[in-house]
This record gives structure tokens, C-alpha cells and sequence, in this order.
């Protein structure tokens, strides 16, 4: 996955509350938008900007764009002179290119894909956080445009292991 070079400043301290803290924010806002990510996946690579209602990240509201790379400074600088609000995170989503995924090429076969997330919140010490995203599309019909789209999502756990093994090891150990 290509780095979004992001850096927050101000707030937060680099204690180990703060760090479980920010975790768990994370993995709301991962909950709470996967639905939205796999709804938007044929625009990928997608930038999700998270917005909390309130500082607690109890509730969220999500914009979702293409990730341009050519747009990253400018949304950067809009950011930085208050043009547009700060986002609490941004979430970042590509496909991860492997050997064995299903090729588009069949209309009704079964299409599996592996995607890559990188979530980052705002703060000093909130370190980055990476999942994995399966996703598993099968067509109901020839022509009819039905389908059905199933999906897994995973925690990094290590950078080590490929990402098919860390979801072998999901429903075997967990």
C-alpha cells in the first residue's frame, strides 16, 4: 500500500491508555464504515475520511472519495488552513495484487479479491493501524445484474505472514 505521508499534530499523549484508547476508536470506525468501503470498492483506491460528532468518536459520519495522489497536497493544505474541517482519521483502501485471485473475466463465476486498509487517527501517538478486507462476489443469473457481495475483515497482526495466511489463521485460531 502506498504511504499517505500523514502527520497530525497537537493532542493526545503517548501513554499506553492513550494508545488502547485509539485502538478501539479505530476498530469502531472500522465497524462502522466496512459496509460503506465494500459498497465503494469498484472506486478503488478509496480515501475515507472519518468525522466525529463528538471529541468520544461515538458517533460517525464517513466521506468517501477516490484516492487521487495528485489531490493529496491540496487536500492537505485545505486541511491545514481550516478551508475544510480536519477529519478525526482518514482511512485508506487498495487492492492487494495476488497470484491466485479470480480473474473478472468469468459473468457469473465467483470473484475473490484481497484488499489492503490503513487507517490513521489524528493525534500525536496514534499510530497506524492495518486490515485486511476480503471480499467474495458471486452473480445470481446471467444477465439479470444480481449479486451478492461477502466479505471478512481482519486485523494486521503481523507483516510477516501473507495476507491469505492471516485469513486462513482468523477462522482457525480466533
Amino acid at each position: 500500500m502506498a504511504s499517505l505521508g500523514i502527520h497530525y499534530g497537537g493532542g493526545g499523549g503517548g501513554g499506553a491508555g492513550a494508545t488502547v484508547s485509539t485502538e478501539n476508536v479505530i476498530d469502531k470506525w472500522m465497524k462502522d464504515s466496512v459496509v460503506e468501503i465494500v459498497k465503494n470498492l469498484r472506486e478503488t483506491p478509496l480515501l475515507v475520511h472519518v468525522y466525529s460528532d463528538s471529541g468520544s468518536g461515538d458517533s460517525t459520519r464517513l466521506k468517501t472519495e477516490k484516492a487521487v495522489p495528485d489531490d493529496w497536497p491540496l487536500m492537505k493544505s485545505k486541511w491545514e488552513d481550516g478551508t475544510t474541517p480536519l477529519p478525526e482519521g482518514v482511512i485508506f483502501v487498495e487492492q492487494l495484487k495476488e497470484e491466485d485471485a479470480a480473474d473478472d473475466s468469468g459473468g457469473e463465476s465467483e470473484i475473490t479479491r484481497a484488499w489492503g486498509i490503513l487507517v490513521q487517527a489524528k493525534g500525536e501517538g496514534c499510530g497506524p493501524a492495518c486490515y485486511l478486507l476480503k471480499t467474495s462476489r458471486a452473480g445470481a443469473g446471467s444477465g439479470l445484474g444480481l449479486c451478492c457481495t461477502h466479505f471478512c475483515l481482519v486485523k494486521v497482526k503481523s507483516f510477516r505472514e501473507t495476507a491469505e495466511a492471516q485469513f486462513k489463521n482468523c477462522w482457525l485460531l480466533n
